[in-house]
């Protein structure tokens, strides 16, 4: 119920805002379209204890091609401004049937009054964190690890900002199915000449977020950190017996969830990646002895990359100076469960066309698969 009402009013919210927009002293239309197809060929382990003999009938080649239309009306009248942000989403699986899906990614309008003061409503793009694989702060939507740069789903919320001297304050509410359950969260962010840092707190019923994250820019290298301790968890756990524990039944117990890491440019050509990420709700290495034993009755527990407490992510890439192409060597290790993903990635750019072709090798005998390639084409008009 309560969330109908968010939906009433943001969509009367939208409404002034075009109005206003149609009818400003100064306006701004902008537009653009994304449009990306990606190709991807799996080779399966069949081997596998968590997939033996491909029982989850996963196929070798997938296709997805999607298109994203991008909208955006700005007007300003006086010491007021407003913006209404319009992204949409529609998406066709290449190689089957009726597949095609329509969503909207953003639909959001804000208002500002003399640049201090912003009021956001709609569905919008929750971007915390300053990790770069990883935003443990960011508790909705997390980025894909190998490709960062997706452009995720907003989240439904309401959000004030004030602009301080040094920094920015945020509220946001955040609604849900039921009143009892939206979200309430704070968010302090400083900006310095080198060092940015943030403070936030998320309520959620009986649950619990604190986060932090600092990072300071130097001439060559940057270096971060970010991490949140947290009394609920989206995590299995596994019991001595091999069962299931569900997220319900771990929540309530407090775990620490956080990233370190830096880049460093060793030359104008090159820059060295490293990240470093501990989750407290992950598995230990007797429980991974239990996962293993168990095996495949227990594959919610499954991650491509980690399932363990400890992850380490390094990459090398080598780019043209004028960002014509790349190539990239990623890396991820995790020393709990052994499990190790080498991922070469190339990428050819040219105006507003851009070729990506990546390779990701796993390691571990209950890997999914051997090996996966991917080569993804974008355009942008």
């Amino acid at each position: 119920m309560m969330r109908n009402y968010f939906y009433i009013t943001q969509t009367c919210i939208l409404f002034v805002l075009l109005g206003n927009v149609l009818f400003a002293q100064s306006d701004n239309f902008s537009y653009q379209m994304i449009l990306e197809s990606k190709l991807e060929y799996n080779n399966i382990n069949q081997n596998s204890k968590l997939n033996a003999d491909n029982r989850m009938n996963i196929n070798n080649l997938n296709s997805i091609s999607q298109l994203y239309p991008v909208f955006s009306f700005k007007n300003e009248v006086k010491n007021t401004s407003t913006l209404l942000q319009v992204e949409g989403n529609i998406k066709n699986f290449n190689f089957e049937r009726d597949s095609t899906l329509f969503a909207m990614q953003e639909l959001y309008g804000q208002i500002s009054f003399n640049y201090k003061h912003y009021i956001t409503i709609g569905k919008k793009r929750l971007d915390w964190g300053s990790g770069v694989i990883w935003n443990p702060t960011n508790f909705f939507v997390q980025k894909d690890p190998m490709r960062t740069q997706n452009r995720l789903e907003g989240i439904f919320m309401f959000n004030y900002t004030s602009i301080l001297r040094n920094g920015e304050i945020n509220l946001y509410v955040f609604p849900d199915n039921d009143i009892n359950d939206f979200k309430v969260a704070v968010k302090y962010n400083y900006s310095g000449s080198r060092m940015d840092a943030s403070l936030s707190f998320l309520e959620y019923k009986k649950y619990q977020q604190f986060g932090m994250d600092v990072s300071y820019g130097g001439d060559f290298f940057t270096a971060y950190t970010e991490g949140v301790v947290k009394n609920f968890t989206k995590s299995y756990g596994i019991d001595n017996h091999g069962q299931l524990v569900t997220p319900e039944e771990r929540n309530r117990q407090f775990y620490p969830e956080w990233v370190l890491g830096t880049s460093v440019i060793v030359n104008p050509k090159l820059t060295l990646n490293v990240e470093y990420r501990h989750r407290g709700d992950q598995l230990s290495h007797p429980e991974i002895d239990i996962y293993h034993t168990y095996l495949p009755s227990n594959r919610l527990l499954y991650d491509p990359i980690s399932i363990g407490k400890h992850t380490f992510f390094g990459s090398l890439a080598y780019a043209d100076l004028y960002g014509r192409w790349s190539v990239n060597l990623r890396n991820f290790y995790d020393p709990v469960s052994d499990q190790l993903v080498v991922s070469p990635l190339g990428i050819i750019t040219k105006h507003n066309f851009q070729a990506e072709f990546s390779v990701m090798i796993y390691n571990k005998s209950f890997s999914i698969f051997n090996f996966q390639t991917q080569l993804l084409v974008s355009y942008s008009f």
